[in-house]
């Protein structure tokens, strides 16, 4: 994923937190890689680590088309999920990119938008 930093925050363990702004909103995250400039633009692997359960933290959209938001409660998401053989491993689709989730219980129809609020985010510059 495409994104530019427009803040960076090291927390109290030394770990460093990231403001992002992509083509589908505006994010956070915990940066995992040498200490980036801000205004840069980066090609990241955006990991979303929660474990995500049905009417938990993972819900039907009720719009269409990939979105991210910055909320107080972690990293809103909204993406269409793609068909899938195992049951615990789901693949998201926010556009062009994919990221793997960690998926409990309940079923969704592949292809439709689903929305998800994530604690655990992290990215991870990617070499092009």
């Amino acid at each position: 994923m495409r994104i530019t930093l427009n803040t960076l925050h090291v927390e109290a363990d030394h770990s460093l937190w990231v403001n992002f702004s992509s083509a589908f909103g505006e994010g956070r995250g915990q940066w995992l890689g040498t200490l980036p400039q801000t205004g840069q633009v980066h090609e990241v692997e955006l990991s979303l680590e929660d474990d995500f359960v049905w009417d938990h933290n993972l819900w039907a959209a009720t719009q269409d088309g990939p979105r991210i938001s910055r909320e107080q409660a972690g990293l809103r998401v909204t993406g269409q999920l793609l068909p899938r053989e195992d049951e615990a491993v789901a693949a998201l689709a926010i556009g062009p990119n994919i990221v793997l989730l960690s998926l409990q219980g309940g079923h969704a129809q592949p292809g439709g938008f689903v929305s998800l609020l994530a604690r655990q985010v992290s990215l991870s510059p990617v070499a092009l």
